[in-house]
C-alpha cells in the first residue's frame, strides 16, 4: 500500500494552543507592552514637548501635538544658555580615558590571576567578590577623603580614576572569559621564545575582544548615565558631564521655559539613542556572549 505523498503547496498544520497557554501568553506580552510605554511615554512626551512654546505648554495637554514641528527655538535656546559642546566634550574624554585604564590594567589583572598560582592568590579573589557585594555608595565618604587628599576634587581625573580603579565587574568578566581560553596557547607561545608581556599583548588581548566589547558597552552605558559621581567630585560648571548638565539647567531655567529644558533632554538623550540603533546588534551578541562564555 502506497503513501499518499502530501503536495508541495501544503503547510504542516499548527498546533493549537490550550487555553491556558493563551492566557499566559497574553498575560505576558500584556505585561511587556507596559512596560515598553512606561519606557518610551517619558521620551515622546519629551519629544513633543520641546516643539512647543511656553504658552502652548501652559494652556494645552503634555499629549497634544505642537502647532508646528519645525520650531526649534527651544533647541537653539538650550545651545545658547547651556554649556552644551563642553559637557560632551568632559563626558567623552572621561568615557575614553576610563575605559582604556579598564581595558588595559583590568585584562592585565586578569591575566595574572588566571594563569599564575602566586601566594594570597585566593585571598584576592575572596576580596574582589567581597567588594562586589558592598553597595557603592556606602564608600563615598572615605573615597571623597581619599580624592580630596589628592587634590583632585572639581577635576575630570577624580571620576576617570574612580570609574576605572574601582570596576571590580570589569575584572570579574575578564577573570570568567580568561579561564575559558585554553593554557595551551600560552604554552606554545613561550616555546616559541615568546616573553610574558608578548603572550599578554599579541595572543591574549587580541582573544579577549569579546570581554572587551562587553565591558566597554556596560561602562560606556553606566558612565553616560551617572549622576552621583559628577555631583560629587566636578560641581563646578567647567567640570560639568551631560547628567550635571540637565540637573543645572533644571535649576536655572523657570517654568515658563520647560519647553527649553525638554529640548536639552532630548539632545542628551539623542547620542545614546542613535549608538543603540546602530549598534543594536553588537551590544546584544557582546553581553551575552562576552559575559556568560566559559
Amino acid at each position: 500500500m502506497t503513501t499518499p505523498i502530501p503536495s508541495l503547496g501544503s503547510r504542516p498544520k499548527r498546533r493549537r494552543l490550550s487555553p491556558q497557554k493563551q492566557f499566559w501568553n497574553g498575560f505576558h506580552y500584556t505585561i511587556l507592552i507596559l512596560a515598553s510605554l512606561s519606557v518610551v511615554a517619558p521620551l515622546l512626551l519629551a519629544f513633543n514637548s520641546s516643539f512647543k512654546t511656553p504658552l502652548e505648554l501652559l494652556r494645552g495637554s503634555r499629549t497634544d501635538l505642537p502647532n508646528s514641528m519645525a520650531n526649534l527655538k527651544n533647541y537653539l535656546d538650550f545651545f545658547e544658555k547651556q554649556p552644551v559642546g563642553l559637557s560632551f566634550y568632559n563626558t567623552l574624554f572621561v568615557i575614553l580615558l576610563s575605559l582604556i585604564i579598564i581595558t588595559l590594567v583590568g585584562t592585565m589583572a586578569a591575566y595574572v590571576i588566571s594563569r599564575f598560582r602566586f601566594p594570597g592568590r585566593n585571598l584576592i579573589m575572596i576580596a574582589y567578590v567581597t567588594v562586589m557585594a558592598v553597595p557603592p555608595i556606602t564608600t563615598q565618604v572615605s573615597l571623597y577623603q581619599v580624592m580630596l587628599t589628592l587634590g583632585l576634587v572639581n577635576t575630570k581625573w577624580a571620576l576617570i580614576l574612580l570609574y576605572s580603579g574601582a570596576d571590580i565587574v570589569s575584572l570579574y568578566i575578564f577573570i570568567v572569559y580568561l579561564n575559558s581560553i585554553s593554557v595551551e596557547i600560552d604554552e606554545s607561545a613561550r616555546i616559541e621564545g615568546a616573553s610574558y608581556f608578548q603572550i599578554y599583548w599579541k595572543v591574549i588581548l587580541p582573544l579577549m575582544t569579546p570581554a572587551i566589547s562587553t565591558v566597554v558597552i556596560l561602562r560606556t552605558i553606566y558612565i553616560y548615565n551617572d549622576f552621583v559621581m559628577p555631583y560629587l567630585y566636578t560641581p563646578r560648571p567647567g567640570q560639568s558631564t551631560v547628567s550635571m548638565l540637565l540637573f543645572k539647567a533644571s535649576d536655572a531655567l523657570a517654568s515658563s521655559t520647560e519647553p527649553v529644558l525638554m529640548a536639552g533632554i532630548v539632545i542628551v538623550i539623542a547620542p545614546a539613542i542613535v549608538a543603540f540603533l546602530f549598534l543594536q546588534r553588537q551590544i546584544v551578541s557582546g553581553v551575552t556572549r562576552g559575559a556568560v562564555k566559559g
